[in-house]
């Protein structure tokens, strides 16, 4: 009798052991080795990235693929439509760009923030004009919409690119 009661003992342990390892086998979290970068997030072993990075890890700034030239034009409320370029530049250990030549003016530029893989709000003022407002890039075609503050005049902006 002693002997039985050690065999239902033991396949009683071994039994619970087996399906102890199963259960945590099966179910094994997916985030245990995954490092995501620049507040990105583990979900189910992939990263979710915050806003202005990506990859797999969110390892690079989105701002990247977006820093060059764009040859365009705008059409402002008061001032009609004129041709020039925009050129955004990476701002160093930040995910964000600087715009520069903004209403074809060389010495105006803005700060742009990322908001998503596509797409930035951005501000900006040289002396007495202010800049404000949202851009996307996508497939290298710049579109940006703003409103301008020069002096005592208010007027709104919307500037067309492509990439060169």
């Amino acid at each position: 009798m002693k002997a039985l009661r050690n065999i239902l003992i033991t396949a009683f342990f071994t039994t619970g052991l087996f399906f102890s390892v199963t259960y945590t086998a099966c179910n094994k979290d997916r985030c245990n080795n995954v490092a995501c970068l620049n507040g990105g997030v583990c979900d189910g072993g992939n990263c979710t990235c915050a806003a202005g990075f990506e990859g797999n890890r969110c390892q690079k700034p989105s701002r990247d693929k977006h820093i060059g030239n764009y040859n365009g034009s705008d059409s402002c409320s008061v001032v009609g439509q004129r041709q020039y370029y925009i050129r955004f530049k990476a701002v160093p250990n930040k995910a964000q760009m600087a715009l520069f030549n903004i209403l074809g003016n060389p010495a105006d530029s803005a700060l742009c923030s990322m908001v998503a893989a596509d797409s930035f709000l951005f501000n900006g003022n040289n002396n007495s004009t202010s800049y404000r407002g949202w851009g996307t890039i996508r497939n290298d075609s710049l579109h940006m919409e703003y409103s301008v503050l020069q002096d005592t005049t208010n007027y709104d902006c919307e500037y067309n690119g492509l990439k060169y």
